[in-house]
């Protein structure tokens, strides 16, 4: 019997569920939007990691109907954005989808990021829609 081969097995069973849990990665988050300045507008953003990106898909009830709303994954909180991390596609019509290129939900879980949706091109100093990104508890 060949005892360093059962050694290596009983090794190598021993490391796989440790490397198996380490390597584990959050594959969905959704994102509460709140209203910001009387807008009412609130809905979710629903972030999904597709390989090293990830797909983040705003719905946004009480939108105004053809106004493109200017979206962004920002640096901060609600309560006090910094600059723009992530830029991401127009809301429009109440939804927007975008996939943010070399990014994963744990890096931005990991750091402080907020979804921020501004009022129009014109009026990009108007927040309208807001949420945080946090991890789930």
């Amino acid at each position: 019997m060949n005892y360093r081969l059962i050694l290596a097995a009983v090794a190598l069973a021993a490391i796989v569920p440790f490397v198996a849990a380490s390597a584990a990665t959050t594959t969905t988050l959704t994102v509460a939007i709140g209203a910001q300045n009387g807008s009412g507008e609130t809905g979710t953003a629903t972030l999904t990691q597709n390989g090293s990106d990830v797909k983040v898909v705003i719905a946004i009830k009480g939108a105004p109907a053809g106004t493109p709303q200017p979206a962004h994954i920002h640096d901060g909180t609600c309560a006090d954005l910094k600059g723009v991390a992530y830029p991401l596609s127009n809301v429009v019509d109440g939804s927007s989808q975008t996939t943010v290129k070399g990014v994963t939900i744990d890096k931005l879980t990991g750091g402080t990021f907020a979804i921020n949706v501004h009022a129009s091109a014109a009026d990009l100093g108007k927040y309208v829609a807001c949420g945080n990104v946090v991890a789930k508890t």
